[in-house]
């Protein structure tokens, strides 16, 4: 609101809070989304060693920083899960571009190999492999089961490469600290533990698409859309039925899906 309505608001978003915090407000500090202090990372204290799974062999966290030291002007892409209940229902792959914090929803059967499979190969045919590789050159994944058959992401079936992909050490997400960041935004519209069985692909690009138009300090105080420069992410946007939503109109809370 204050990057938005800086001409109408004649005083610094510091300010605002203060206010909140003496009571010259009609909103508490309970109404703010957080005010919280993240504990600090514990640092590992033994390497990994994971060379024995064959889908890692040349696709791990150390094999990925060495590729980023050889090829630094690259753009990283981040991809990841995520679930409602731990049951075998719906699940959303979450892909989001490092350069510009755009973030993909895209909702999946089930968190099997070939869901995720089916997915790029679906963009793939879309976008051509010319506009897929420049924008998925390097993705950043976990080792979710539904991620394993690393040559089928990299490779599409005619055998053409399509992307590198590499691997986080276990236990280790915050090595794509970005996109795990991100999925806050969803979590305020759909809270932690609940199902994701009844909503649509329609309903995740709608969250997708005002997570998109938000602001954020790290990003100057722009939104992820408004950074969005190339003829290869408009067509991504333009596939995906993705757009940017007013300001005024943004709602980032259970409202944005609510049927009544």
């Amino acid at each position: 609101m204050c990057n938005t309505h800086s001409e109408e608001i004649k005083v610094s978003e510091r300010s605002i809070y203060n206010y909140i915090e003496a009571g010259e407000l009609s909103i508490c500090n309970l109404d703010l989304r957080s005010k919280v202090k993240y504990r600090k990372r514990r640092k590992k204290q033994t390497e990994i060693k994971c060379n024995k799974f064959n889908y890692r062999q040349g696709r791990t966290y150390e094999d990925f920083q060495k590729y980023m030291e050889e090829h630094p002007d690259i753009p990283v892409v981040e991809m990841d899960t995520v679930r409602g209940l731990r049951t075998k229902e719906q699940v959303l792959l979450t892909i989001m571009f490092n350069s510009n914090s755009v973030m993909l929803m895209i909702l999946i059967e089930d968190e099997t190999e070939e869901s995720v499979t089916e997915v790029f190969d679906k963009l793939t045919k879309a976008l051509g492999i010319r506009r897929f590789r420049k924008l998925f050159p390097v993705i950043l994944t976990d080792n979710g089961r539904c991620f394993k058959d690393a040559m089928a992401l990299e490779y599409t079936k005619n055998g053409s490469r399509r992307t590198k992909i590499f691997y986080c050490d276990l236990q280790a997400s915050w090595q794509k600290p970005h996109i795990e960041k991100n999925h806050e935004f969803i979590r305020y519209v759909i809270p932690r533990g609940k199902t994701f069985k009844g909503y649509t692909q329609e309903d995740m690009t709608l969250i997708a698409n005002h997570i998109n138009s938000t602001t954020r300090p790290g990003l100057g105080y722009k939104s992820p859309y408004e950074l969005v420069e190339t003829e290869e992410m408009k067509k991504l946007l333009e596939v995906l039925n993705m757009s940017q939503v007013p300001a005024d109109e943004i709602c980032l809370s259970p409202k944005l899906l609510s049927k009544e």
